[in-house]
């Protein structure tokens, strides 16, 4: 693969996607392949990956079980990311 995905998160928009692209890329996944899996659109996908769409919360809860991870563990991860951003 190449370089990994360096996402901002500046906002929590952003980083919810930041965390979902990295779960993506941990799996060698595309955002395609995601959004074929969770039901919407490989264009959304990007949008939310980048922070610039909300995901819906189906959106989130479909991501969530995708990785085999707790919908509230998502949120966690996103949270905890976004605390950091200006460190």
């Amino acid at each position: 693969m190449g370089r990994p995905l360096k996402r901002k998160a500046e906002t929590r928009e952003q980083a919810i996607g930041a965390v979902i692209t990295e779960l993506r890329v941990k799996k060698g996944l595309t955002g395609q392949d995601i959004a074929e899996k969770v039901g919407c659109n490989d264009g959304h996908m990007y949008e939310i990956e980048a922070g610039k769409q909300n995901p819906t919360f189906k959106v989130l809860q479909a991501i969530a079980d995708l990785h085999r991870i707790r919908l509230s563990t998502l949120l966690w991860m996103a949270e905890e990311k976004y605390k950091r951003r200006r460190r």
